[in-house]
């Protein structure tokens, strides 16, 4: 078999798993060929076949990936982001989503024994727990102020 059939088939084996941004399948090509020359029109005919099939599309393995991320341990659009840059995604090309619902999401199992502390105190594991999963101040402000039931700005505990 020669070099082009072996890296795509490795290809398909690799993208069996979950979905690949081009940076990722770049990157598995120039590892599995790390210890022989192998000429770059054949890393161009193994990703421009799998582009023709479908298999790398930036743009559905973005999609992809933000859904993926919301319904496993929902993300804010900031961490997210970073993860897709280190994709090889650009992230100026995805736009801003509202992060509300993801963050009430985050937040669902754990407000339930946060409710027997006091306002602030909810207020403050709230604030840290969404902050630490990348969503926007506004965001976790919003997510406060409907959760919690009292303002933001309001610091007097029950």
């Amino acid at each position: 078999m020669d070099t082009y059939q072996t890296l795509l088939n490795a290809s398909f084996r690799f993208l069996s798993f979950r979905p690949r941004s081009f940076k990722e399948i770049g990157d598995f090509l120039h590892k599995k060929t790390r210890k022989a020359y192998v000429a770059p029109e054949v890393f161009k005919r193994i990703t421009d076949r799998l582009t023709e099939l479908g298999y790398i599309d930036d743009a559905k393995f973005t999609a992809w990936w933000i859904e993926s991320r919301q319904k496993t341990k929902p993300k804010g659009m900031r961490l997210i982001k970073r993860e897709l840059k280190k994709k090889g995604i650009e992230t100026e090309a995805i736009e801003e989503m509202p992060e509300d619902d993801f963050a009430r999401r985050a937040i669902q199992k754990k407000i339930e024994i946060w409710k027997r502390l006091p306002k602030l105190e909810q207020k403050k594991k709230i604030y840290d727990f969404l902050g630490m999963r990348g969503f926007s101040f506004d965001t976790i402000r919003r997510v406060i102020d409907s959760a919690v039931g009292i303002g933001y700005n309001t610091f007097e505990a029950e």
